[in-house]
């Protein structure tokens, strides 16, 4: 049987404080840092403590045409989605595409709700976002946040996650984001398991509604 690889960080909270040391060092000082919902919540508000910077939370939903089937683009806030520019969909599926963007957005609609109780995310006219993911696999949602922040006046769009595959990494450098990720792994699939306390799902995602309630 073969042995599970080992966690590339023992804690989220010790992943998010060194990365948070990274933005710092490569002079990202006063910039407001966006955690991704959910899995990139608790790791940039350990990451925004570590660098003393303002934190909050970005809401983003990947869409897909089946469960089990890898994103074909993602919708984050109000703002248009962002479609994987390879995925060509037949005419077949064009009601399919349509109704997974639907969802999408509805769940965007109700994880606001769930995380920011409607409020509208800090100011960010001319200020750096850092847009904060916990493992970029497909770059659509980071890619769709990057758009929202903008959208809401963001002077300049910082990409950040401890853990990225290499594929994603490319992708996100091609639209010219900086991308601060101590970790870029080979495999297009990401790390198994990137944190040595990844528990549950759902603990996970109570853990960082209630982080994002304290942001506000």
């Amino acid at each position: 049987m073969a042995k599970p690889r080992p966690s590339l960080y023992p804690t989220r909270s010790s992943a998010g404080a060194l990365l948070g040391q990274q933005l710092a060092s490569r002079g990202y000082h006063s910039c407001i840092l966006l955690g991704i919902t959910p899995e990139g919540v608790e790791i940039a508000a350990h990451a925004a403590q570590a660098m003393g910077a303002q934190f909050d939370v970005i809401v983003a939903s990947f869409i897909k045409l089946g469960a089990n089937l890898a994103p074909v683009g993602a919708m984050a806030e109000s703002a248009p989605a962002e479609m994987d520019p390879d995925f060509q969909p037949a005419m077949n599926l064009l009601e399919k595409l349509q109704a997974a963007i639907d969802e999408s957005r509805a769940r965007v609609r109700q994880d606001l709700v769930l995380y920011r109780t409607q409020r509208p995310v800090k100011k960010l006219e001319g200020r750096t976002a850092v847009i904060v993911d916990g493992q970029i696999v497909y770059p659509w949602k980071v890619l769709a946040a990057a758009k929202a922040a903008e959208g809401l006046g963001a002077r300049e769009v910082v990409i950040a996650t401890p853990v990225a595959a290499q594929p994603a990494a490319d992708r996100i450098r091609a639209r010219t984001y900086p991308l601060v990720c101590p970790s870029v792994v080979m495999e297009q699939e990401g790390h198994p398991s990137p944190y040595g306390d990844v528990g549950a799902d759902a603990p996970e995602r109570l853990k960082s509604i209630m982080i994002a309630h304290q942001a506000a």
